[in-house]
C-alpha cells in the first residue's frame, strides 16, 4: 500500500497524465449524467505493465470497503486555477488522510466549466485512495480487468501507518517536486531561499517541522500543478516575486538560508524529523 501511496504523491509523468485524462472524462460523465466507462487503467511503460484504479474505481472500492467519509473540504480560487484540499476519515479504524489537487481553469485554449468540480473530485480521490486496504484495491482492480479474484496478493493485509510517516511521505512529495522545479525557478530569477520564504509566509511557519500533513499535501499539489502547466508555473513565480518584493519594501528581515536551505532528497527529508530542523 505504501508503494501505491508513494506513486500517487509523486507519479511517473506518463502515468500521471493518463490517469488525469481518464479521471477528467469520468468527472464530466458524472456531471452530465452519462455512464462512467473506465474504473481501471492499464498500459505499458518502460517494459512493465502499469495498472491502477481511476477515480471511479477508487470510489467503487471505497463503497465496497465502507466506513470512509469525507469530513472536511477547503478550496481556494487563484487567477488561473482552483486548489481543493480534502480530509477523508476511516470511521472503522479512526485513520484520516489529506488529499489535494490544483486544477487549471483552462482546458487547452478554452475555459473549462468543470474546473472547480475536477479539483474537488481529484482531491477526494487522492485522500480516499490512501485509506483503501490493499485487498479491496486488488479485488476491484482484478474484477474490472476480468482477472481471477483471490490471488496471493489479495490476502496481503495493510500495515497500519503512523501519522508521522504520512507527513514524511507528504514532505518527500513536496521536496521531490521542488527539486524538479529548481532549475526552471532559477531561470525565472527565483532562488531556493525565495521559494522557502514564500512557503514559510504562506503557511505561517518557521520550520518544516511546523507544517502539518494538510499543508504538505496542499504544497505538493501546488508545486505539481506548476510543474505540469506553464501558466500555473508563471502564476507561482508571480506570487513568489510579489512576496519577495513586499518583504524588501517593508524591510522585514527573512531567515538566511545559506546554511539552512535543504537539498531536495529523501534522506534529508527523513532527517527533518528533529525538533529544531529548518527548511
Amino acid at each position: 500500500m505504501s508503494e501505491e501511496k508513494k506513486e500517487e504523491m509523486v507519479p511517473v509523468t506518463a502515468e500521471y497524465e493518463v490517469v488525469d485524462q481518464v479521471d477528467d472524462q469520468a468527472i464530466v460523465e458524472l456531471m452530465t449524467g452519462q455512464t462512467i466507462q473506465d474504473y481501471v487503467y492499464s498500459f505499458k511503460q518502460g517494459g512493465r505493465v502499469v495498472e491502477g484504479l481511476t477515480l471511479a474505481g477508487i470510489n467503487e472500492a471505497a463503497n465496497r470497503r465502507g466506513g470512509i467519509q469525507v469530513e472536511e473540504m477547503k478550496y481556494e480560487e487563484l487567477e488561473h486555477s482552483w486548489i481543493a484540499t480534502v480530509k477523508a476519515v476511516d470511521t472503522i479504524t479512526g485513520s484520516s488522510r489529506w488529499g489535494a489537487y490544483e486544477q487549471p481553469k483552462m482546458n487547452g485554449s478554452r475555459s473549462d466549466p468543470f474546473a472547480f468540480t475536477k479539483a474537488v473530485h481529484k482531491a477526494q480521490r487522492n485522500a480516499i485512495k490512501q485509506l483503501l486496504p490493499v485487498p479491496v484495491i486488488r479485488e476491484v482492480l482484478n474484477f474490472y480487468l476480468n482477472r481471477k479474484v483471490g490471488g496471493g496478493n489479495t490476502q496481503q493485509q495493510p500495515q497500519p501507518q503512523q501519522s508521522s510517516d504520512n507527513i514524511t511521505n507528504a514532505q518527500k512529495a513536496a521536496f521531490a517536486i521542488a527539486n524538479q522545479l529548481s532549475e526552471p525557478l532559477e531561470k525565472a530569477s527565483i532562488s531556493k531561499e525565495d521559494l522557502w520564504n514564500y512557503i514559510k509566509r504562506k503557511y505561517s511557519v518557521e520550520s518544516r517541522n511546523d507544517m502539518s500533513e494538510q499543508q504538505w499535501t496542499q504544497l505538493a499539489a501546488e508545486l505539481k500543478a506548476a510543474e505540469t502547466a506553464p501558466k500555473l508555473f508563471d502564476e507561482l513565480c508571480n506570487r513568489i516575486k510579489q512576496l519577495t518584493t513586499a518583504n524588501e519594501e517593508s524591510e522585514v528581515p527573512t531567515v538566511k538560508e545559506s546554511d539552512e536551505t535543504e537539498t531536495y532528497n529523501e534522506s534529508e527529508t527523513e532527517q527533518g524529523e528533529t525538533n529544531s530542523a529548518k527548511f
